[in-house]
């Protein structure tokens, strides 16, 4: 019996070889019909045929999709008796659908080993050719302006087809059937060498041997082992690179960057070269080698061999190399690890411009392609704790894969994010599309990245906000930028609080504590950090909440300390350390506090101020920041004098405190929901020259994650909750979160935290979109 099915697919369907894939089936299958590419994301199947064959292949469409596809729904309609309409199976142009886009950009995926077996193939035509792909690998997101996912949408529509070329994009079993980004040395982007000043640079200059024979890539990689620091241009944006092991190259390229002290990515040849100066488990192995590549934290090993220069810490990030060009540059290096940094200069978006990169004015050379990107993208960044994977920074590989959630929203919300470490994040219907890493708002170029991002997201999803949402701070820049949006837009302004946006990024991720459709409780929840601006306009940072549906109850926190000079003390904890002890009994506190107030950019002149405004006890601003007290240990143990980077005093001090002993022995000292952080730091006060300082360091690490999960349990004990979360920066502390674990564990409740949304301010804008869902019943229907 004869009849026809129509399918329609939504999900990741577009531009990662799904047509072909549907195609080959209904050509296996003797069926009669087309698929195409819808312009809402989606992609529609028709298919013609005998009962039984049409069942294998709907089988098939289920089980055994392209591995990169991803299904959200899948709607069927079978009807009866079929038709002549079709004589064979064809693959149809795409429907340009005006309507909202459901999101379905696949995200930049890794080369693949097919398409690496021909890069190093010479009797392949596309033999060491930097720019190979197929459906299964290359940029995606990088280079896409418009749904739906066709090469008229990309950059690469600058670059018609060689004959060759076409051919295969034309040939439904061929691999790069449809491939979008198909290209090769004849039809293809090309690749050239230039100097600081943007002249073509010849090998024979560089090499007397003229070995290079021209190949700009061979010439670059041997300037990098002269120590020349190299300005890459990648599929995202532009990379410096020089060699991880070249002290002065390094320093060099840190002074030109302005980047002190934060630490350094590095770029391994493979897996093998990654033991050279790291130790991994097999998640951490898998993260690596996995689509999407990212930069993976690793501990380093005892036979670390990379410059000191790379990180200060006892970890360093590293990733194996995901584009043709990655791998042509080893292949033509002596070397087994580079440092690979995005250009540009601290605190401003990653360059995408080849004109900025020229002007960067402190690289030596730059290997340049001709290809534009669209949407530029920095390296994602992912950590392993307590054995399971936390996204730090989502962006290649990740973005702009939709995040699905319980509730449906009848309307478009648009999230920016707060100050630092911003994306933004668009809700309609049951998904939401975050943005790639924005970076911190301290510069106007960094704000005009973000207002071009928000312009680009809007238009690539076709959408228009009716809600745009920030934080409760009210002085920067994306709550500025809420305001004007909301007035050019007309649509409404609604204002999160930021430690609320943490907690409801668990409530995306973890279905079990997600009750929001049974109005039922959820978890609760501790959120530390840095600091988030409170509703008491006190500076939050060390929360515990009660969540009860959509209500958010603060049910105990951190003892508030003063935060003497406001934001200065986040850059010179020995403020922090003022403020709490001048009121102290200890003895010893004023000497000491002078003795070490060559710290300071004033000296012994600006501890007089700071000690005033403490005696006087006014306009001092409070904070019950987690990451504030780890400054303020850390500068007491002699492990940071002052911040050179967001979190560095409290990341030295988690990597001083790893391997040590609870020598205090603390028990958590609670006084009416608070956690008295001022007796902690009394008692390593008094501790400082009778213990090792790897010991007083985990001693405080210990009574911090003791006190936040003792609080965190009373209160579920309490309201009859089983489930406690932990959301913030410091869940990305390797002893703190896996304690707390312990700790909440052994008491027989469950315990989560985030893994795909980032816990730290790079999720927040995701917290912020489903928090506004949730709160407002004209938003959201359950």
């Amino acid at each position: 019996m004869h009849v026809r099915y129509t399918i329609t697919i939504h999900g990741r369907v577009q531009g990662i070889g799904f047509r072909p894939f549907v195609y080959r089936l209904a050509i296996a299958n003797n069926l009669r019909g087309y698929v195409r590419n819808m312009g809402d994301g989606s992609v529609e199947i028709v298919v013609d045929g005998n009962e039984h064959d049409l069942e294998r292949f709907i089988d098939a469409l289920k089980h055994d999709k392209p591995p990169l596809a991803l299904y959200e729904f899948m709607d069927i309609e079978k009807s009866e008796g079929g038709s002549e309409e079709f004589a064979n199976f064809s693959i149809f142009g795409s429907v340009d659908t005006p309507s909202t886009v459901e999101p379905s950009i696949p995200p930049d995926i890794a080369i693949c080993d097919e398409c690496l077996h021909e890069l190093f193939n010479m009797h392949d035509r596309r033999y060491l050719y930097f720019f190979i792909t197929c459906t299964n690998c290359g940029p995606r997101f990088t280079m896409v302006r418009a749904l739906p996912y066709d090469r008229v949408n990309t950059s690469m529509a600058e670059f018609p087809l060689c004959n060759e070329c076409l051919k295969e994009y034309k040939d439904p079993l061929n691999r790069r059937f449809h491939n979008e980004s198909i290209a090769c040395h004849e039809c293809g982007p090309r690749l050239y060498l230039v100097d600081c000043k943007g002249r073509r640079v010849d090998a024979a200059v560089v090499n007397d041997d003229n070995s290079d024979d021209g190949n700009p890539i061979a010439t670059a990689s041997r300037l990098i082992e002269q120590g020349c620091i190299i300005a890459v241009k990648g599929i995202g944006g532009f990379h410096l690179i020089t060699s991880a092991y070249d002290d002065d190259a390094i320093s060099r390229l840190r002074k030109g960057k302005r980047r002190e002290s934060k630490p350094l990515a590095v770029m391994a040849r493979n897996i093998d070269a990654v033991r050279e100066f790291a130790v991994m488990d097999e998640v951490e192995e898998s993260i690596l080698r996995s689509y999407a590549r990212p930069i993976v934290l690793l501990r380093k090993g005892s036979n670390y061999n990379l410059s000191p220069l790379v990180s200060n810490l006892d970890t360093v990030g590293v990733m194996l190399p995901y584009t043709a060009l990655h791998h042509l540059i080893f292949n033509m290096l002596n070397l087994n690890a580079l440092v690979v940094t995005s250009a540009n200069v601290s605190d401003e978006p990653i360059i995408a411009d080849d004109d900025e990169a020229l002007r960067l004015g402190f690289v030596d050379y730059l290997l340049i392609h001709n290809r534009r990107i669209i949407n530029p993208c920095d390296d994602s960044v992912v950590i392993v704790n307590s054995c399971s994977p936390m996204i730090v920074r989502r962006a290649r590989g990740y973005v702009p894969s939709p995040i699905s959630i319980d509730v449906y929203s009848s309307r478009c919300i648009l999230a920016l994010g707060a100050h630092l470490n911003v994306t933004i994040s668009i809700l309609f219907k049951d998904k939401i599309v975050a943005s790639q890493h924005l970076g911190d708002m301290d510069s106007l170029k960094a704000y005009t990245n973000l207002c071009n991002t928000v312009e680009r997201f809007c238009r690539m999803l076709n959408v228009r906000p009716d809600v745009v949402v920030c934080d409760l701070h009210p002085s920067i820049p994306t709550t500025n930028l809420a305001y004007t949006i909301a007035r050019e837009y007309g649509c409404s302004l609604k204002r999160v609080q930021h430690h609320h946006a943490h907690a409801s990024t668990l409530l995306i991720e973890d279905k079990k504590v997600n009750m929001v459709r049974e109005g039922r409780r959820g978890m609760v929840c501790i959120v530390c950090d840095g600091n988030g601006y409170g509703y008491d306009g006190n500076v939050w940072g060390g929360e515990v909440f009660l969540i009860d549906g959509s209500k958010y109850e603060r049910v105990a926190h951190l003892m508030e300390q003063p935060m003497i000079g406001g934001d200065l003390a986040a850059y010179y904890p020995l403020r922090m350390v003022a403020g709490i002890l001048y009121s102290s009994s200890v003895d010893g506190v004023e000497d000491y506090l002078y003795s070490r107030s060559y710290t300071l950019p004033y000296g012994r002149a600006e501890m007089d101020a700071i000690l005033d405004v403490a005696r006087k006890g006014r306009y001092i601003i409070k904070t019950t920041s987690t990451g504030r007290i780890l400054d303020a240990i850390s500068f007491l143990l002699g492990v940071a004098d002052r911040r050179g980077y967001e979190g560095e005093p409290a990341m030295l001090f988690e990597s001083v405190a790893y391997g040590g002993d609870d020598v205090l022995k603390l028990e958590p000292r609670i006084i009416n929901c608070t956690l008295d952080t001022k007796y902690l730091i009394e008692e390593i006060f008094c501790s400082m020259k009778r213990f090792h300082t790897r010991d007083l360091a985990y001693s405080a690490h210990v009574y911090m994650a003791k006190g936040l999960a003792t609080l965190a349990l009373d209160n579920a004990m309490r309201h009859g909750i089983d489930t406690i979360g932990i959301s913030g920066g410091v869940t990305y502390n390797r002893i703190i979160t896996p304690l707390i674990k312990r700790y909440v564990e052994e008491h027989g409740l469950r315990f989560i935290h985030n893994s795909i949304i980032p816990a730290g301010d790079a999720g927040l804008s995701i917290g912020q979109a489903y928090h506004a869902c949730i709160n407002d019943t004209s938003l959201s229907n359950n």
